[in-house]
């Protein structure tokens, strides 16, 4: 399973990147012409665009963990299909040798609370979908991640079963297991989870401290 996980979302980090370099030569095409039609101010605007994503695409290759890596780019591909707004935090470096927390845990753990902001915030209109992803060291040295998301608000009732194996609210083709498997890495590694879900902002937040060396 963790071989299929990693095989999965590498691939899609390396399909982003070749896509990049297909199209080069139909952004030099566009750029020529925007010269030749003196659009000075669109021509502007484009090459922005296209230097910001090639810039976010060469950042995260070139982070300390391939594995945070492709994950990151791998929910960008998603979010970009679903025309959600999703923004991420990684640390400058993840050093597999200064903790005994597994990056494959922290992919599983992150990814189920992205999916599952995905699906919430997916059922709001088009430039209302926003998800925030972040991993950091906090200032008690523990590993602190965090997800949030806009979208309906979870009220004391279902925070009651929300983790429970098997409880969706999404109906059919859904296990309702991603939320129990964060739970169960969390207890593995004797950290803590917590969950805000705000009616003010419409917005909810998971957060999971995790310490570097298991107890």
């Amino acid at each position: 399973m963790t071989q299929e996980v990693y095989v999965e979302e590498i691939n899609d980090m390396f399909t982003s990147i070749r896509g990049q370099r297909h199209d080069f030569l139909n952004h030099v095409q566009v750029i020529h012409t925007m010269v030749q039609m003196n659009r000075t101010e669109q021509l502007k605007s484009y090459v922005s665009e296209l230097v910001k994503e090639t810039r976010d695409v060469s950042d995260i290759v070139h982070h300390s963990s391939p594995a945070l890596a492709a994950f990151v780019q791998a929910k960008l591909t998603v979010s970009l299909g679903k025309s959600i707004s999703f923004t991420y935090e990684l640390p400058d470096r993840w050093n597999a040798q200064e903790t005994t927390v597994k990056v494959i845990d922290v992919v599983k753990i992150l990814g189920n609370l992205v999916d599952n902001a995905f699906d919430e915030t997916s059922n709001l209109p088009l430039g209302q979908r926003q998800v925030h992803a972040s991993i950091s060291i906090n200032k008690e040295d523990r590993i602190e991640l965090q997800v949030s998301n806009k979208g309906r608000t979870i009220d004391s009732a279902e925070r009651e079963r929300i983790f429970a194996p098997g409880y969706s609210t999404k109906g059919e083709g859904h296990s309702g297991l991603g939320l129990a498997i964060v739970q169960e890495r969390v207890k593995h590694y004797n950290g803590d989870l917590s969950l805000q879900s705000d009616d003010a902002n419409g917005t909810t937040l998971f957060r999971v401290t995790l310490p570097q060396t298991a107890v």
